[in-house]
């Protein structure tokens, strides 16, 4: 690494005891970072570091650092003395070997994001590994897209765009009765991360998570949709406008995915149900 501040803040923390892997995960891990890109940074512990030890660190390199946020996991969240955002989010190993045996051994869908924590794995550079382990971690999971994982995706995820009671199309077409845009905001947001995971499962592409999705799907996806970028941006556009110009782009998104899903062989309908 080139930045001076995030090289001795990586080697003073893994002079630490509790630390036992360092790893360095998004666009700086596979060198597509551009000049708003932060370092996501992974530190493996076997315990908890104490606050004092990782802000007197982060005194020393950073300009600005909030210790020990806990909004989504443990991370400290801050600025390196250059001026480049950094996150550190403190994981254990054990516990990410678990979530990953689940996912693509045990073949266990989410309702969006199945497979990030897989792609985050292995599309890492470790930083810090003096026993392997992270690395070991790495080559246990560089593994071919489980099949039986990509159907489980699939078969969780489609009905929840447009088929069953719960499903985002009728939510969003009772909060435009309503007109709650807020209600309808939020719906489209579960819609694309079940799209997004079909997507991906489809073309057996570990999910990269929440950043430049359509970018890393026309780049990686030989399967795409029909107007897969078109229907991505109409969707975006028509979120605040609360009329129902809305379900008409949902229902050509849908199926432009579809015929997708068809040619692979899963069967689907296109049958659009209007809520009740």
């Amino acid at each position: 690494m080139s930045n001076p501040h995030f090289t001795g803040m990586m080697r003073s923390l893994s002079l630490l005891p509790e630390v036992e892997a360092i790893l360095l995960a998004g666009s700086r891990a596979i060198n597509t970072n551009d000049h708003l890109s932060d370092y996501d940074v992974y530190v493996y512990v076997t315990a908890e570091i104490p606050l004092a030890v990782r802000k007197a660190i982060a005194d020393k390199y950073c300009s600005y650092m909030e210790v020990n946020n806990q909004y989504w996991e443990t991370e400290d969240d801050g600025v390196l003395n250059d001026g480049t955002e950094i996150e550190l989010i403190y994981r254990d190993l054990d516990w990410l070997d678990g979530e990953l045996e689940r996912t693509l051994f045990q073949h266990q869908a989410s309702t969006g994001y199945t497979t990030c924590f897989w792609s985050n794995l292995i599309n890492s550079e470790i930083l810090y590994d003096p026993k392997g382990k992270a690395k070991t971690l790495q080559e246990k999971f560089a593994i071919h897209y489980p099949a039986e994982l990509k159907n489980n995706i699939i078969t969780k995820n489609y009905p929840l765009l447009s088929q069953k009671m719960p499903a985002y199309r009728k939510q969003i077409q009772k909060a435009l009765k309503r007109g709650d845009v807020i209600s309808i905001n939020h719906r489209i947001a579960e819609f694309l991360a079940s799209y997004f995971d079909i997507l991906f499962a489809v073309n057996e592409y570990p999910h990269p998570g929440e950043k430049r999705l359509i970018d890393i799907a026309k780049s990686k996806c030989q399967k795409l949709p029909v107007s897969f970028e078109q229907n991505m941006s109409n969707l975006i556009k028509h979120v605040g406008t609360c009329n129902d110009d809305i379900l008409v782009v949902i229902d050509q998104t849908i199926n432009n995915l579809n015929a997708v899903l068809k040619e692979e062989g899963f069967l689907v309908t296109s049958k659009i149900e209007s809520a009740f």
